[in-house]
């Protein structure tokens, strides 16, 4: 173990510390940690709470993510730390305290990927695996200054690894380098993409609301430099939907799935989690069947109505990922429960409708770190990666 991994807020005690390259590829000689969601054969996962790594027995398996990363020559330097049972988007946590947020020290670092970003943020690995149900790659990404993409439901494999909502998860990827990035997922996805020339944006009038002036004028340089357009859109609005509609719609889809796969375990463990996650737990245990389909049901209408808003449109959207930069440490919990329901809101969109979706970075905004995300059709991950490239150039990654 180094001095890096002493850091129990970062790193996860019970190992592995590090996995060597089984095989010389076209990621040799980078590093990366994983989240303490993926299993490794021989290894006990945690999922962020000590009860669960004491109560699991060590896996027989490992993650098909990880073998497919070490065959292609990257070496493993950590297992990360998660919020509990990956249900928040805070990046903090109780039993091993939170890690610090390297590009503001005073914030929360966006969870539930928190050990995923900070590991990558603080340059101890070149990029990382995280996921994404809710946020999980996005927020943290966006709250720590990094490159965050959360692939189109059901790319990346989630054999081997814990499940929380079986509607949203996803394996997502960190990296400071966008290049980085688009070779490690090339690597992790055997059939290729093509990339489509873009040169429209939507702007869904309903978000542009959280970007602030600064953001918007990184942003207009990027389209310019880009021959990119930004064209208004009214989506949300004409659709009568909300923010709060569509994070109360996916959070009741995520909520009733929580419970139908844990809720034995978390029926005898439930006093280990944080209070203010087994409040979010008791809370899903009042989603009724009902409920549920009826969530499902409108998460399918909403789906189809986005997707062919944007085949239509010939465009990628344009979204704020966070509504702000990130919040303070000690912002308080009635302040940061109205909060989460304007980024879930944010969040959802991509999430509902099972559609890829790539953060871009901002730095030295009034606000602190933050930016704004391209999500497109599904598969569309190549396109989002060249967009953003065009979008970038000129700039230092």
């Amino acid at each position: 173990m180094n001095n890096h991994q002493q850091d129990i807020s970062l790193y996860c005690q019970q190992g592995p510390f590090e996995l060597p390259a089984t095989n010389q590829g076209l990621l040799d000689g980078y590093t990366f940690v994983f989240k303490d969601l993926f299993d490794v054969d021989g290894f006990s996962t945690g999922a962020g709470n000590p009860t669960w790594l004491a109560t699991h027995v060590k896996a027989k398996s490992t993650s098909p993510i990880i073998e497919t990363l070490l065959h292609k020559g990257a070496r493993c330097v950590g297992r990360v730390q998660t919020d509990e049972l990956a249900y928040s988007l805070n990046g903090t946590n109780v039993h091993y305290g939170s890690p610090v947020n390297p590009k503001a020290p005073e914030c929360i670092p966006g969870g539930s990927s928190s050990g995923s970003a900070v590991a990558v943020a603080l340059e101890q690995a070149d990029f990382a695996i995280g996921t994404d149900t809710g946020g999980s790659v996005r927020v943290p990404a966006s709250y720590c200054g990094l490159f965050g993409l959360r692939p189109t439901l059901g790319m990346l494999s989630l054999e081997h690894c814990f499940e929380l909502s079986k509607s949203f998860d996803t394996a997502g990827l960190f990296s400071r380098d966008l290049t980085l990035m688009q070779k490690v997922f090339e690597e992790l996805t055997p059939r290729q993409q093509d990339s489509d020339k873009v040169d429209t944006l939507c702007l869904d009038q309903d978000l542009a609301q959280f970007l602030s002036d600064e953001r918007c004028q990184i942003l207009t340089k990027w389209c310019e430099n880009a021959g990119i357009r930004i064209k208004p859109v009214g989506f949300l609005a004409d659709a009568g939907l909300s923010l709060a509609s569509l994070s109360l719609m996916f959070r009741t889809i995520q909520g009733f799935e929580i419970i139908q796969t844990h809720d034995t375990w978390l029926s005898e463990h439930g006093d280990s989690l944080d209070p203010r996650i087994l409040e979010r737990v008791q809370w899903a245990r009042t989603i009724t069947e009902d409920d549920y389909l009826s969530a499902k049901s409108e998460q399918a209408n909403f789906t189809q109505s986005l997707v062919n808003s944007i085949k239509v449109s010939k465009a990628l959207w344009l979204i704020p990922t966070t509504p702000m930069g990130p919040p303070k440490l000690d912002i308080d919990d009635s302040a940061l429960a109205q909060y989460r329901t304007e980024l879930m809101g944010l969040t959802s969109i991509a999430g509902l409708a099972g559609l890829p979706q790539l953060h871009l970075p901002m730095t030295g905004l009034p606000e602190g770190p933050t930016g704004v995300s391209l999500m497109g059709l599904a598969s569309s991950e190549s396109t989002l990666i060249a967009t953003a490239q065009r979008m970038l150039e000129g700039e230092v990654s």
